[in-house]
């Protein structure tokens, strides 16, 4: 079974590589966006699971592969919780922030998996997807900050 495993990892990782950047260009609506984006999600899901599943054959030496899958998993589900939910209490379209930062993330994973395993496990490849694609959200949450109407308040 580790041979399965290791292909579903990287057909999974390959294709949430490919797809990241067409989900991130596509236009934010039903449509291209939410039809990659399923997809994309599909990916994640197969290359968490995966990692877990080799992570039970060399623990000590695959933890980081299950801690990145673990993240992933968690992020996703959470970006997708809230792309479905929409909850209104965060201000308008503030779901939109939380789903951008959260999918963001995944897409920070799946460049930090990838560079790790093209550089043998270098600490840059660790850490900089992180601080490059943080820099990058946290641009985008800006932008997406100041598309949102502000609230009128009706005490004022």
């Amino acid at each position: 079974m580790h041979p399965l495993l290791v292909v579903i990892h990287a057909v999974s990782g390959t294709a949430g590589l490919l797809l990241a950047l067409p989900v991130l260009l596509a236009p934010k609506r039903r449509g291209r966006h939410t039809l990659l984006g399923r997809v994309y999600a599909g990916a994640a899901v197969g290359l968490s699971l995966s990692a877990f599943g080799l992570f039970a054959y060399d623990p000590a030496r695959l933890w980081g592969l299950a801690l990145l899958g673990g993240l992933t998993l968690g992020w996703l589900v959470g970006g997708l919780w809230f792309a479905r939910r929409r909850p209104t209490g965060l201000g308008g379209r503030g779901w939109r922030i939380w789903h951008l930062n959260l999918m963001g993330s995944t897409v920070i994973a799946f460049v930090t998996g990838f560079a790790v395993q093209m550089t043998d496990g270098n600490l840059i490849a660790w850490l900089a997807p992180t601080v490059i694609g943080s820099a990058l959200i946290a641009r985008r949450t800006t932008r997406e900050i100041a598309r949102t109407p502000r609230r009128v308040d009706s005490a004022a």
